[in-house]
């Protein structure tokens, strides 16, 4: 089992929060762009040591060799994006396409494991139920500006059984140039500093204009296409979550993350349990969340089955304002990026 860290005041956590607030580096679209500029799908192939891998070997070759145990052990938690409640210009960039609440995926298992049931670490006073880590959640590394850095990612249960889910800021800086971020790799169920499912690596980046043109909280999320790894399917090893879409605004969800800030290591699965509200237009919080830098991109999942440890990504932890976990809402929007990726081979 994994040890255990009891419950986490939200007190203590609150000293790690924005204390003033900040607007985005760009806080209101361009008045010569429409709405749907910024929901245009943008791509790029992932590369490792600035290479693009021409095959999984390639990626797992060169992918490990970057990743000694020492620099994983050595990234530091990715910063989160500042922002506020309500910034100006979000209901003229994303008034929404809110659908048909719908399941446009399914959680899975995986094929066959033998792996034992631990318990997620660190909940808040927002439940007291124990809450079992999930597979299909894990840590992400990637390098930017020759410094490594990590996050959270939700492997998702695509058509394809190869998708991880996460923030924008996870996968490019949003300030509207063309350098993704480097040696992204996947360690799924990520467990006291080891890679309990092994070390998977990015084929493709999907998210929107939104985010990597203009860096707009309300469009903070991407979908990764990993590599195969020894011939198996990201999906099938580690099982994946389903992926929801209009779903209400205000309804019970669970956070896994890898939060590193004290009194958090990063080393472990850490969770967060209450009711999202609605904030902003498109966008969704958790009030007095504790989770911290190093969460980024780690699910909302609603409808969470804690026997089989999965539930239904909802949105992805964002960034942090006056004690509060943000998220994108995840609507007809979304949809249509994840629609983009998920039969990327």
């Amino acid at each position: 089992m994994r040890r255990q860290l009891g419950f986490v005041s939200v007190g203590i956590m609150l000293l790690t929060t924005l204390a003033t607030a900040q607007t985005p580096a760009r806080a209101a679209p361009a008045a010569d762009r429409s709405p749907a500029a910024s929901a245009t799908v943008t791509e790029a192939r992932a590369t490792i040591r600035g290479r693009v891998p021409t095959d999984a070997d390639t990626a797992a070759s060169a992918g490990n060799a970057y990743w000694t145990p020492e620099r994983m052990r050595a990234a530091r938690p990715a910063p989160m994006p500042e922002g506020v409640d309500a910034p100006d210009g979000e209901a003229a960039d994303r008034p929404g396409r809110i659908g048909a609440p719908r399941d446009v995926a399914t959680p899975a298992p995986p094929r066959s494991s033998t792996a034992d049931v631990s318990a997620a670490t660190g909940g808040t006073s927002h439940q007291t139920q124990a809450v079992n880590a999930s597979p299909g959640v894990g840590r992400v590394f990637y390098t930017h500006n020759n410094e490594d850095y990590f996050c959270s990612g939700g492997t998702i249960n695509n058509p394809q059984a190869n998708m991880v889910s996460t923030a924008g800021h996870c996968v490019h800086p949003g300030n509207g140039g063309s350098v993704w971020y480097d040696n992204w790799a996947y360690a799924p169920e990520y467990t006291d500093g080891e890679e309990v499912h092994g070390l998977w690596f990015a084929k493709e980046f999907t998210s929107v204009e939104g985010w990597v043109d203009w860096g707009y909280l309300w469009w903070d999320f991407a979908f990764v296409t990993m590599f195969p790894l020894d011939g198996d399917r990201l999906v099938h090893v580690t099982g994946g979550q389903g992926l929801s879409v209009n779903k209400s605004k205000t309804l019970s969800a669970l956070l896994l993350g890898y939060p590193a800030e004290a009194p958090y290591d990063g080393l472990s699965q850490y969770y967060d349990q209450g009711n999202i509200k609605a904030a902003g237009v498109q966008r969704v919080k958790l009030k007095d969340c504790p989770l911290n830098r190093g969460a980024s991109g780690g699910p909302f999942l609603r409808a969470w089955d804690n026997a089989l440890r999965f539930g239904y990504v909802n949105s992805v932890m964002s960034y942090k304002f006056s004690g509060n976990m943000y998220g994108p809402y995840f609507d007809d929007d979304v949809l249509d990026i994840y629609n983009v990726a998920k039969n990327k081979q």
